[in-house]
């Protein structure tokens, strides 16, 4: 085998290998939809330059996957970080609390939190619900019995990130339930699990 031929068959091999590792990222939820779609793409569109290097015996298709940014960079950016919440109290129908940078209108919450009251009142699960905004930035509503949480995520968070709000959303509840089940809560006595994750990248 030449040179040139073994140098594009290892960068091949490489490309798939990551390609493999990519799914089973998504498939254990590591990783968002959206960020497991620009990352695919980015991986095919390199096997087919490491492809049209053999079928060519040519390297120099090789180069110009090897100057683009690299992936670690692209993984970075595209993935998703909790930068603020909010603390939507059902019994007294008003946000009691926010953490971190969250500034958007209680005006654009109204639908999806008046949906979740709703389904809390008849007592049903509520599945976690993300909804995308503008400039790459999603919401996250998480319900239980008295709060509902609004996470604002720079690009969309992984099935991973979501579970761990669950979690400490659960625990929010627990630790705090004899001041949640009033009509006024004192937010100044409540305990916030959730400052591990704000301004936190987790699954990386």
């Amino acid at each position: 085998m030449s040179q040139k031929r073994a140098k594009a068959e290892a960068f091949k091999a490489e490309v798939e290998e990551k390609i493999q590792t990519l799914i089973a990222e998504f498939s254990d939820g590591k990783i968002s939809r959206e960020q497991f779609n620009l990352l695919y793409d980015r991986y095919n569109g390199q096997l087919t330059i490491a492809n049209e290097a053999l079928a060519d015996n040519d390297n120099t298709v090789l180069k110009e996957a090897q100057n683009l940014v690299p992936t670690i960079f692209v993984r970075e950016a595209t993935a998703g970080k909790a930068l603020g919440m909010a603390i939507y109290h059902h019994r007294s129908g008003r946000i009691i609390e926010a953490l971190g940078d969250f500034d958007v209108p209680v005006a654009q919450l109204t639908p999806e939190l008046n949906s979740i009251l709703s389904q809390v009142e008849q007592q049903e699960f509520v599945e976690p619900k993300t909804v995308k905004m503008e400039r790459s930035k999603w919401l996250l509503f998480e319900a239980r019995q008295y709060t509902t949480v609004i996470t604002i995520f720079q690009n969309e968070p992984s099935v991973i990130q979501i579970r761990e709000m669950q979690r400490l959303h659960n625990d929010f509840e627990r630790a705090n339930q004899r001041f949640l089940t009033t009509d006024t809560v004192d937010v100044d006595a409540l305990a916030y699990p959730f400052l591990v994750f704000v301004q936190k990248k987790l699954g990386r």
